[in-house]
């Protein structure tokens, strides 16, 4: 169970036949066999045999009923993910809450359980194992494959490591972890790539970098860097004390710091709440700020293109305009770079994780079944027991 700073979202032609099979139809959502040859490079035969394992041991299933006009022969008829009896547990812990969850195999989230914890507290995993068994409880005959565990993991002085050991102790699952930035990137490639493909028919995302931005809780960066054979999203950068060139005080000893500058501005609007125009003032000004530090990151990466999450970002629809107006206005780079905001709302937490619980399950799709000892007739051991 080691553990990488990078996580691989796309495993590309260098993985196992199963994976590149799997990979292929999650991206496009259905695909027939000849399909997938295509866009591998597999011969027919050899996406034939694959398909028919995964189709045999639940992971895909097919779809006669969507096969191509005047297609003939199994090569033509469509597969897809089969969501009904895989799931993976996702666990994200942070500073006052941990969240777990149960994700399907197509990366929707089934369900979710927060729970409070003391701030500074240890992360007590037996309790967010037993509340994944309660999970697994509500949903009969679904069999997990693999736990994903995410947390800002420097901010809360925890070991990933560590963490790893002892949730797969008590699940008997294998385990991937994951910083939170990481899985929120990881997570936002992975949908875009689906609807990428869904929209324009190609198969992946499109190449390059792209440089994601969170700002809620923790602030900070990471990007996905799509080589086309492999995609990987690298560590995470913080941006807690990226200066902003105001005079606040931050307890670093600096001054202008962005976390401190951000909740400095957020205070100043609950203290105006009776006063409408000084709390919209302290929330364009937040924005602005946030908009800006956006475009000098970008200016120092120069991706492809840039996607903002967190409720910073996106909590007030109203002043996505002031961010991005921001955005554009700082910055010194001669071509204009895409920017966009996430897709997620407050299930990021949940999302993020089961996105990171998919890693084993895609490193090796076969060899995760036959680690639940379900094809030998053997019973799966549930978190908790």
């Amino acid at each position: 169970m080691t553990r990488s700073p990078i996580i691989t979202v796309s495993r590309g032609r260098f993985s196992p036949t199963a994976t590149q099979v799997l990979e292929q139809v999650r991206a496009a959502g259905r695909a027939s066999r000849d399909e997938v040859a295509a866009a591998t490079g597999l011969s027919i035969a050899t996406v034939g045999r694959a398909t028919a394992l995964l189709v045999e041991r639940g992971l895909l299933r097919e779809r006669p009923d969507r096969a191509r006009p005047g297609a003939t022969g199994r090569p033509g008829v469509p597969v897809e993910i089969d969501p009904d009896r895989y799931v993976t547990i996702g666990v994200h812990i942070g500073r006052r809450i941990a969240t777990v969850a149960l994700g399907d195999l197509t990366g929707r989230v089934l369900a979710a359980q927060t729970v409070r914890r003391p701030l500074g507290a240890e992360p007590d995993l037996e309790q967010l194992s037993r509340e994944a068994a309660a999970l697994l409880g509500s949903h009969p005959g679904r069999v997990p494959l693999a736990a994903g565990l995410v947390a800002p993991w420097r901010e809360l002085g925890l070991v990933p490591t560590e963490r790893e050991a002892e949730l797969h102790e008590l699940t008997g699952l294998p385990v991937r972890t994951g910083d939170h930035i990481s899985a929120v990137a990881a997570a936002e490639f992975l949908h875009r790539r689906h609807a990428h493909h869904s929209r324009t028919g190609s198969t992946g995302a499109p190449g390059g970098l792209t440089l994601y931005l969170y700002a809620r809780d923790t602030f900070g960066w990471s990007v996905a860097v799509d080589r086309g054979v492999q995609t990987d999203v690298t560590r995470a950068a913080s941006l807690t004390h990226f200066p902003t060139g105001t005079d606040v005080a931050c307890p670093c000893g600096r001054t202008g710091c962005l976390a401190a500058t951000v909740d400095a501005l957020a205070d100043a609007r609950s203290d105006s709440r009776s006063d409408a125009r000084s709390s919209a003032r302290s929330d364009v000004e937040r924005a602005r700020l946030l908009g800006a530090t956006a475009g000098s990151v970008r200016d120092m990466l120069s991706p492809d293109r840039v996607v903002l999450v967190g409720q910073a970002f996106t909590g007030d629809p109203r002043l996505l305009d002031v961010i991005v107006g921001a955005y554009d206005a700082h910055t010194a780079l001669d071509h204009p770079v895409p920017v966009s905001f996430t897709r997620f709302g407050s299930d990021i937490q949940a999302i993020s994780a089961c996105t990171v619980a998919l890693g084993p399950v895609l490193d090796d799709p076969l060899a995760c079944v036959e680690l639940t000892g379900v094809e030998a007739g053997g019973a799966c051991r549930r978190p908790g027991a």
